[in-house]
């Protein structure tokens, strides 16, 4: 028993390696060539497109290879055996086929743990050097449960950011002079980015008297406001966004927001779909086994492939609709992930009880 196990889960472990280094190879050259163009007009002897290949690959492609790797190598590690008699043999000797996929299961389940540690840490890195290729301003950085923006003279505070409809909520912006004195702060609930110039709603401004601290600032308060912040270019204040924190910065993120009393709900969707999303790897790991084991029946390793396109497809299609909702700030959104994985894995084990008796 010992030695099936072991040969199962080596299969398994190496293609998931092999398919993932194809994959990504795979990805790469197409990338490549949809890029062909700024790769002949590269003057930095390729330079910048590794850099570019480096940071998207991983930034866009790295959480759904994963787990679609995991798919595919249970199905090939399964289904070739099947194909080949040797699930037939394994049962002839007494042993069910439920027993020797154990040690499949445990090593998904471990890569999922894998899958977590890469999407919060290479994953996010990526996704935030790439959204600031090309920025030559400042670094957003995530403190006190809310973002903060160094840029010339002015420090801003940024609550939360909608980069689909260009907006900014709670906006705080302190002006210093040269030896860092507050010269002057604005607060508005809503900002508007519209090619370099932001628009305030609702200013309340306080302008400070640096050579008299114990002064009272002069309040002011606007309806609109108009300010230059940077070129096009530069304006990655957008980029402060809950997408780009981890999930334990995420969770102080949504703790502040409440405490504001803002409507978390999408971030909190946010929050459970990037918790949910590594226990795919285990999810597609166990609908890919009883497909593999089919094979053993139908004969055909392609018919159960095309099964799995389909699972995948309406699986993604599920998560796409859950997202959607999640965009909405419906409720619902919050637990969908885990109800997605349920019933999936539900299903695959269902499968799985039916093709092993």
């Amino acid at each position: 028993m010992r030695i099936l196990s072991r040969y199962f889960l080596v299969s398994y472990l190496n293609l998931f390696i092999l398919i993932l280094i194809g994959s990504t190879i795979a990805i790469v050259v197409i990338e490549m060539m949809l890029n062909f163009d700024d790769i002949l007009e590269d003057r930095e002897g390729g330079r910048n497109i590794a850099t570019y290949l480096f940071l998207r690959v991983p930034a866009y492609y790295l959480r759904d290879l994963f787990p679609v790797t995991s798919f595919a190598a249970v199905l090939f590690c399964l289904g070739l055996p099947a194909r080949a008699h040797e699930i037939t043999a394994i049962k002839s000797g007494g042993i069910s086929p439920r027993r020797v996929v154990i040690p499949v299961l445990a090593a998904a389940t471990l890569l999922s743990a894998v899958d977590l540690l890469l999407n919060e840490s290479v994953v996010l890195a990526a996704s935030r050097k790439w959204n600031r290729q090309g920025n030559s301003a400042g670094e957003i950085t995530f403190r006190q449960g809310s973002f903060w923006y160094h840029r010339a003279n002015a420090i801003y505070n940024i609550q939360e950011a909608d980069e689909e409809d260009g907006t900014l909520g709670g906006v705080s912006v302190f002006e210093l002079n040269p030896r860092g004195r507050l010269l002057r702060s604005i607060q508005a609930e809503r900002v508007e980015v519209r090619d370099g110039t932001w628009r305030f709603f609702d200013v309340t401004q306080r302008v400070f008297d640096p050579s008299r601290p114990a002064a009272p600032p002069k309040t002011s308060r606007l309806r609109e406001w108009d300010r230059v912040v940077a070129t096009e270019k530069d304006l990655e204040m957008l980029e402060a966004s809950a997408r780009t924190l981890s999930l334990l910065n995420l969770n102080d993120y949504i703790e502040a927001q409440n405490r504001e009393g803002r409507d978390t709900t999408r971030y909190q969707a946010l929050y459970h779909s990037r918790l949910a999303e590594p226990l795919t790897v285990l999810i597609f790991a166990l609908i890919a086994i009883p497909l593999g084991l089919s094979v053993e029946s139908s004969r055909s390793l392609a018919t159960a492939s095309l099964y799995g396109v389909v699972a995948l497809g309406v699986f993604y299609t599920a998560r796409t609709t859950a997202g959607l909702f999640a965009t909405g700030g419906f409720a619902s959104a919050i637990i969908s992930p885990w109800l997605i994985l349920v019933g999936f894995g539900g299903y695959g084990v269902w499968q799985l009880n039916r093709i092993s008796r």
